[in-house]
């Protein structure tokens, strides 16, 4: 996975740099520097697949002799006449790409459009082929920005498809594309099937010589048509496909504006699937839907009078992305306005939960797109739940479905069932955990091992053997006995704080009350974690890691190994939210 990319006179960014993640949905006004942030992809793309080939060659540049690939500009997607910022060619024009193993990847750019790549393998030098696969374990696929397609098509040959299909002239080639790659068709008419009901589509066909012509034919409720004939937003859909299923091997897809052409409900449902391929995603959009979709974090506001993209970090910040683009809709209202569902959750990490949700199968919560998440500001803001109910029920009189989940915290059991005997039976939907917080149930000595144990697998120099379970639970029961007294006098302040008033007991008694239900869950490690402070666990686990192996785990490394038991208390709630996402607002 790529982290970041470093730009010094690069077409429009003079000097500017981009921090990556999983997700990057940059958004940003016309002439913001999208453009030239993913033109920088293709032209590595393209010198990526020429030094996949060959090894690499001394090269001179000015006094200095260097190791490295002359990409031809014959291989290379775009024009280097203009990559120099205002034509400025006396100073150094560079792409660089850090990636998450911590080698280089740098481009280079000449007068007279000479491109070189240099590979940086933290200071040592490539030799061959297999070790730069090998330091390099990267294939970026390129979704251009697209269009109709054309009337007339002719068959082209293979080096010139190669060049050009992941290009803005990929909407000429479509019928090349797929006359060229037969084999795998009936694997993208399924999926053509699979997302749009109703339609079907066949193999293109070559008639004719001098010149000959492709045909593509498809057919919806019994009509034939010539695909250039099929609405717009049909094409567009066909050429997203086509570029999805290339993409099925690739770490890192980029994609330009995918919203032309298409409604919004198929500009959601593509954010979807491109988020469901489990890659690397950098995307351009001016598309106000695809950023009421995404996390605010996934979100990248570009500038190029700035230094660095600013990665959104709030709604406010959100809010603020959908204002560049050109869109005053307000984010809240919108999804409400079309799904008519609101979560109250404690927190900012509905992430997490989603991440829960996938891993057990929960599909319809996982996807949900139309479900507006409240973060609730912590747990004394209940009361805004039943506010919220009272007020869209009695003021507003509109249909509002609404479910909660709040964080148990440190709180009694008396506390927790008195709350939920005073919600609203107009929220059935309404949850506490039984656990600390939501982090907690990623407290699972397997499933963290596993995820320890693939961080020292990517090691160069790895000594040590795999780390166990035992093991696991040994290091979580340290961490967790450390804050025994810390859990204590929360524990006993909140059941305090609590019975203040509703009864004549002697604090003392309620105190002690306090520590022997402590003293009952420290009876095994799997119960005492399930009272400690699982966010701050975790962060001390990682610093543990960090000190003694040399790696951090991630809570979606754990997930991946996490199991739970069916009588779990989430698994419960996750199967409730997954019935609350299906239920359909007229």
């Amino acid at each position: 996975m790529f982290t970041s990319v470093k730009f010094r006179n690069f077409k429009s960014l003079r000097d500017y740099t981009v921090h990556l993640k999983r997700t990057n949905i940059l958004v940003g006004p016309n002439n913001a520097g999208k453009s030239s942030i993913l033109d920088a992809f293709r032209v590595l793309g393209a010198a990526q697949t020429f030094a996949m080939r060959r090894n690499p060659t001394p090269l001179t540049i000015g006094r200095d002799t260097i190791s490295g690939y002359e990409i031809p500009q014959s291989q290379l997607p775009i024009s280097l006449e203009n990559i120099h910022t205002d034509y400025h060619s006396e100073h150094e024009t560079s792409v660089t790409f850090q990636i998450e193993n911590g080698n280089k990847l740098q481009l280079l750019f000449f007068e007279n459009s000479r491109c070189v790549l240099v590979a940086d393998n933290l200071g040592r030098q490539i030799q061959n082929t297999s070790s730069y696969k090998r330091n390099y374990p990267l294939t970026i696929s390129i979704f251009p920005t697209l269009g109709p397609l054309e009337e007339e098509e002719s068959p082209v040959d293979p080096d010139y498809l190669r060049r050009w299909q992941s290009t803005r002239r990929s909407n000429r080639l479509f019928r090349n594309i797929w006359y060229q790659n037969r084999s795998n068709f009936d694997q993208f008419k399924s999926l053509v099937e699979e997302t749009w009901p109703g339609m079907t589509i066949s193999p293109p066909e070559r008639h004719g010589f001098n010149p000959a012509r492709l045909t593509m034919f498809c057919v919806e409720n019994r009509v034939t048509r010539e695909v250039c004939w099929a609405g717009f937003g049909f094409q567009v859909w066909l050429q997203l496909l086509t570029h999805l299923q290339a993409a099925r091997d690739a770490t890192t897809m980029i994609v330009d504006e995918p919203e032309i052409y298409l409604h919004p409900d198929l500009q959601r449902r593509l954010f979807l699937l491109l988020k469901s391929m489990n890659k690397q995603l950098v995307m351009a959009t001016h598309s106000s839907e695809i950023v009421n979709e995404a996390e605010h974090d996934e979100i990248l506001l570009i500038n190029r009078t700035r230094r660095t993209a600013k990665r959104v970090g709030d709604i406010d910040g959100l809010q603020e992305a959908l204002f560049t683009i050109g869109s005053g809709q307000n984010i809240h209202l919108a999804r409400l306005s079309r799904g008519r569902k609101i979560l109250f959750f404690e927190g900012e990490d509905i992430k997490l939960m989603k991440k829960f949700a996938a891993r057990f199968g929960y599909r319809n919560f996982e996807n949900e797109t139309s479900i507006t998440v409240v973060p609730l500001g912590g747990f004394s803001h209940k009361q805004k739940i039943a506010d919220a109910a009272w007020t869209f029920e009695k003021v507003l009189r509109a249909e509002i479905s609404i479910a909660a989940l709040l964080d148990r915290d440190y709180r009694c059991a008396e506390e927790v069932e008195e709350i939920a005997r005073s919600v609203p039976a107009s929220i059935p939907a309404f949850f506490i955990l039984e656990r600390k917080e939501i982090e907690n149930y990623l407290i699972e000595p397997h499933a963290i091992a596993s995820a320890i144990n693939e961080r020292l697998a990517g090691q160069s120099n790895r000594t040590r053997p795999d780390l166990t379970a035992e093991e696991t639970t040994q290091i979580l029961d340290q961490i967790a006995n450390g804050m025994k007294s810390m859990v204590l006098s929360q524990l006993a302040g909140n059941r305090t704080r609590f019975f203040e008033g509703r009864t004549r007991r002697d604090p003392s008694t309620v105190f002690n009350e306090a520590i022997e239900y402590l003293d009952a869950k420290w009876t095994s490690t799997s119960s005492k974690l399930t009272v400690v402070p699982g966010k701050q666990l975790l962060s001390s686990l990682n610093t543990h890691l960090q000190e003694a192996m040399g790696v951090s785990i991630t809570p979606t490394q754990i997930i991946r190994s996490l199991s739970l038991p069916n009588d779990c208390d989430l698994r419960r709630i996750l199967a409730a939210l997954d019935e609350f996402a299906a239920t359909h607002q007229s």
